[in-house]
């Protein structure tokens, strides 16, 4: 299996170690960048990441002058982990169960983390370390995608960006309604899969009741609707 680096020291951006205090607040940056980009994006505001680390912008910006450096710490490791899933399935031997096996853990990946998508989906901020190890994830993934074709019987009009385009609407399905109907991301992917077959299908798993499925898809409604009520000022009679 193949396993990433060991992460270096934690360091500020002269290279120079931490002290226990600021190294404290870096990861406390970290922490909060990872909660906030997982729910607004890798776009996010730095001033909502502050707040959430409960540090000020200076101590922001003395432990990440860049916004490049807080995107890089945040999905460096995450990126290599995508990079062993897809050198590992490129090792099976069945090329059909290896392009199969690669998009149901990152599609699992998704479930557990979305901060998946802005890696896979190019929507992260320039950083030249991460463009490399995403290149490399690339190039990997087409390998796969061309051994599936030659010798597993994916279709053969697939392409790396449909690949992108799956992600989006498995984060979408995540998002919705992952936290009820967990299954729901591996039942799409497998009825995603077997329209890129050329063969067989594959069972699928059971499908959520209609009911499910409509309570799953009004629960972020009824919390937004709570978040807002919670903010409104209580008046006496």
């Amino acid at each position: 299996m193949a396993t990433s680096p060991p992460a270096p020291p934690a360091s500020g951006s002269s290279g120079t170690p931490l002290r226990k205090d600021a190294e404290r607040n870096r990861q406390r940056i970290i922490d909060a960048a990872r909660e906030v980009f997982g729910e607004q994006g890798a776009h996010a505001p730095v001033e909502e990441i502050a707040k959430r680390a409960g540090v000020g912008m200076g101590t922001l910006y003395r432990r990440f002058p860049d916004r490049t450096e807080l995107v890089e710490a945040v999905f460096l490791e995450r990126a290599q982990r995508y990079l062993d899933a897809a050198n590992e399935s490129l090792r099976h031997e069945d090329a059909w169960q290896g392009f199969r096996s690669y998009l149901e853990r990152l599609c699992a990946m998704q479930s557990e983390d979305r901060l998946v998508t802005d890696v896979l989906t190019l929507t992260l901020p320039t950083s030249p370390t991460l463009q490399q190890l995403r290149e490399r994830l690339y190039a990997t993934q087409n390998r796969l995608i061309r051994a599936a074709k030659r010798h597993g019987g994916l279709r053969a009009d697939f392409v790396p960006e449909d690949v992108v385009l799956l992600l989006v609407a498995n984060s979408a399905i995540v998002r919705a309604v992952g936290d009820e109907i967990p299954e729901s991301s591996s039942r799409f992917l497998a009825l995603t899969l077997d329209a890129l077959r050329t063969d067989r299908p594959s069972p699928l798993p059971a499908p959520p009741s209609s009911e499910r499925l409509l309570r799953a898809m009004q629960r972020p409604a009824v919390r937004t609707r709570r978040r807002a009520n919670a903010g409104r000022p209580t008046t006496s009679s």
